[in-house]
């Protein structure tokens, strides 16, 4: 027996959710299929920047332009997903003054609000910054949570009659008569498989966008960048830092929760199944945001981790993925398949009105899009900002780094009925701090077991798991103080827990 509905949407990323959300306001009937959980790919894995543009002012005025509407659309929509911290890009001794000029006449032609600050104002604002700097530019910068954006949008595809299958991946794509007519997807655990049949299907797969057009007979012209990032276990400034400079290596600093993030890198991959963070990656980016800030010097790195910018098939200038569009495209692949490619999380809601435009053009439909009029619902149940508001409520914590109490992780458990202890992390950020999960994942997995969602053997496997892709992130960074907490967890996990011994 298969599901039946009329667009099935392969993807759960910002781009993904964004759609199923567009399409449960114009009331078109869809599923949402997701291999991991929500944002497990290129948005759950970026620098949690929400643009005003000035990274892409001088060298990509469109996609600019995009991102500083879609800026204050989610300022307005998304105001729990998102800490309004403002940004400066900061010029140190050497960056060039022309670039600067360049910077703000393009500011003031896309308009984008900036403000030329000194040195001493700009240290007021972020005492913490290289006391070196000539100079610095405000913009409307902000910090955004890609897990809660992806979730929100999802609450309302599913209190619309939406369906989302998440731990699913598409294994087949069905064909009949030359048109893609539906889809086969594989449980995660179970390796079930379900049967979806729809009339559309979109592509929202990122950087697994070439993968799925294949399954489907076609294909997708695309450039693969992977990135990497650096995690603080404290936050050094509470303003997004950028350097005056055309975009390179570590030149963004974003205050997210109780953390800094530091990145990125942009080198060509071929497979995004196939990463790997090379130490010389954590070195640069560390270095050129201590030019930036100083402390980061001294400041403990708790991990690092990777993604798959999906970009535009275009020339790569000197190897590097920067010099190629952030812009977006879609793509009528004449065999009831639609792709969308490139883009950025700062315009995934722009992404998906254009391509449900193109949808309910194809269905000969006529609904306008609300998506940048409605508030996300679902959002009166978060926190918000800052982490100090956990701290009304501190009975029965179970993951003392994010004040994750035992109430929020069952709420999670309960909503979800999840198998995975990494759901867990993306709702309540279990996990996220300082030990990375070493000490609250397998509390977790208890409640989990109490509850009734997982049996021992299963919550076994997936502890195993979980340990092994956190030690993944964790491994670039391991020195100094990170390197003994490590070595504290091994001895807990290999030795208390007896993790290490064969069944």
């Amino acid at each position: 027996m298969s599901i039946k509905t009329d667009v099935i949407i392969i993807g759960g990323g910002a781009t993904g959710c964004g759609i199923a959300r567009d399409l449960a306001l114009r009331g078109v009937p869809h599923y949402l299929v997701e291999k991991g959980d929500f944002a497990s790919g290129a948005t759950g894995a970026c620098h949690g920047l929400l643009h005003s543009g000035g990274r892409y002012v001088v060298k990509d005025s469109e996609s600019a332009r995009e991102c500083i509407s879609e800026n204050a659309i989610l300022r307005r929509i998304a105001r729990k997903c998102v800490e309004t911290t403002g940004g400066l890009f900061i010029r140190l001794p050497g960056d060039s003054k022309r670039y600067r000029d360049e910077f703000l006449a393009s500011c003031d032609e896309i308009g984008i609000e900036t403000e030329v600050l000194s040195p001493s104002k700009a240290l007021d604002l972020v005492p913490g910054l290289n006391p070196a700097l000539e100079e610095a530019i405000s913009v409307p910068d902000c910090s955004i949570d890609p897990f809660r954006l992806c979730m929100l949008n999802a609450y309302t595809s599913r209190h619309r009659g939406g369906g989302i299958l998440t731990h699913h991946e598409v294994v087949e794509i069905i064909q009949e008569k030359g048109q893609c007519v539906g889809i086969k997807a594989r449980e995660r655990l179970t390796s079930q498989i379900k049967e979806i049949r729809g009339r559309v299907i979109i592509n929202a797969a990122g950087a697994w966008g070439d993968k799925i057009a294949r399954l489907g007979g076609t294909s997708v012209p695309m450039s693969l960048s992977k990135g990497s990032l650096i995690v603080t276990n404290h936050r050094l400034t509470n303003m997004v830092i950028n350097r005056l400079r055309p975009p390179s290596d570590g030149d963004i600093i974003v205050p997210n929760e109780a953390v800094c993030l530091a990145g990125t890198t942009s080198i060509p991959v071929s497979d995004p199944d196939m990463l790997e963070i090379d130490p010389a990656e954590v070195d640069i980016v560390a270095t050129q945001a201590e030019q930036m800030v100083p402390g980061f010097g001294s400041t403990r790195l708790i991990r690092a981790y990777t993604g798959v910018r999906p970009l535009l098939m275009a020339p790569v200038q000197n190897g590097d993925g920067r010099s190629i569009s952030r812009g977006f495209q879609i793509i009528e692949h004449g065999n009831g398949m639609f792709s969308i490619l490139g883009g950025k999380l700062t315009t995934y809601r722009l992404m998906a009105e254009k391509t449900v435009d193109v949808v309910m053009t194809h269905f000969g439909l006529k609904a306008a899009c609300r998506t940048a009029e409605l508030p996300l619902e679902g959002q009166d149940e978060l926190s918000g900002y800052p982490l100090s508001k956990r701290l009304s409520s501190m009975d029965d914590i179970v993951c003392e780094c994010e004040l994750v109490t035992r109430q929020s992780v069952e709420h999670a458990v309960n909503a979800m009925a999840t198998q995975y202890v990494g759901d867990i992390q993306h709702r309540t950020r279990l996990g996220m701090g300082p030990c990375q999960g070493g000490f609250c994942t397998y509390r977790a997995l208890g409640i989990m077991q109490e509850l009734g969602r997982v049996s021992p053997e299963v919550s076994i496997s997936v502890l195993k798991e979980f340990l092994q892709r956190r030690f993944k992130g964790i491994r670039p960074a391991l020195w100094g103080d990170q390197l003994r907490e490590e070595q504290l967890i091994e001895s807990l996990y290999l030795g208390i827990l007896n993790m290490g011994s064969k069944p």
